[in-house]
């Protein structure tokens, strides 16, 4: 069984933001896009990362469908990016987590290896030039969640929606462990 984990934002400092450079990502109809060129065609682009059986993610679907219901119709786009090695005996991700939310293949590992991306649940906001603009947990809970939890993804999208900066830029990710390549 997959424990979730607590990460912090990671420092940056004097080495800026994360880059998504070119790193591209697979669709369930096995087309390949850059995520540069899928954040230039929205305002705002959220890459959530999922790792298999994690009850951390699992727990959190139905709030990041809410986001994507109240959100998406101003132009914020959320995917769930697997960026897990996957062995024999692993059960294949479903290509749709929840309606609404598209799963893209990391097969790789570069685009979580770009952004620094530890744990599931973790999750960037891009902007059109594909720079990221917040980074860190969809909110304060793990796994069991509590109607007072801290929506910090939540606040960061609607800042920048507003045209400010976020309040928490970066804010922990709290999550499974993803098992890169």
């Amino acid at each position: 069984m997959l424990a979730c984990l607590v990460s912090s934002a990671q420092s940056r400092a004097g080495s800026g933001p994360p880059d998504v450079g070119n790193a591209t990502v697979r669709d369930a109809r096995g087309q390949v896009t850059s995520l540069t060129a899928l954040a230039r065609s929205h305002k705002l682009t959220v890459v959530i990362f999922y790792a298999a059986g994690c009850p951390c993610f699992a727990a959190h679907v139905d709030r990041l469908r809410q986001l994507e219901r109240e959100l998406g119709p101003q132009d914020v786009a959320f995917v769930v990016v697997d960026s897990e090695r996957h062995g024999p005996g692993d059960a294949s991700p479903p290509e749709e987590i929840a309606p609404g939310l598209p799963l893209l293949r990391d097969e790789s590992g570069d685009l979580a290896r770009r952004l620094g991306a530890r744990y599931a649940t973790e999750s960037y906001v891009l902007d059109p030039m594909g720079r990221v603009r917040y980074q860190g947990g969809v909110d304060s809970d793990r796994k069991y969640l509590r109607p007072d939890a801290h929506p910090f993804l939540r606040e960061a999208l609607l800042k920048l929606l507003s045209g400010s900066a976020p309040a928490f830029a970066t804010s922990k990710a709290l999550g499974c462990a993803l098992r890169l390549l």
